[in-house]
């Protein structure tokens, strides 16, 4: 087992940036108005030293995401990216806390489309997530 931290993507050791350059989803956890954990599943890429992710049309109850106004509000936030086996010896995650911006639609459309199919054919419609990481920190079992 090994674990660790670092301030940057640059920064991490291959099996922790095996778990982010792999996985297909994060979570991701904002402040809402009370200063509750607000946490959803997203799409990501990495792009240079943030991770970024966009509103896509999936459906959603509304068009004004809570994810979105948490971050305008208060732009501090967490993604959590894992990878979970059921041998437990393969199991590992890595926890990016930084610095959330909004950013225009479509400013993430490449990266996104590389990693998921989906959205090449259907681009996301919405505003983009970067999320600039200034602690990092993960575990490995291996």
């Amino acid at each position: 087992m090994t674990g660790g931290s670092c301030k940057a993507l640059t920064e991490l050791p291959e099996p922790a940036r095996a778990i982010v350059d792999s996985a297909r989803r994060a979570v991701l956890a904002t402040l809402d108005r009370r200063g509750r954990p607000h946490l959803v599943p997203v799409c990501y890429a990495v792009r240079r030293a943030e991770l970024v992710s966009a509103i896509d049309d999936k459906p959603k109850a509304t068009t004004r995401l809570a994810r979105v106004a948490n971050i305008e509000r208060e732009p501090s936030a967490t993604m959590l990216v894992d990878r979970w086996d059921e041998d437990w010896t393969r199991l590992g995650w890595v926890m990016l806390r930084g610095r959330a911006e909004i950013r225009a639609e479509g400013s993430a459309d490449d990266e996104l489309a590389r990693r998921y199919p989906q959205y090449r054919d259907a681009p996301p419609r919405g505003p983009v997530i970067a999320l600039v990481p200034d602690a990092i920190r993960w575990w490995t079992s291996a």
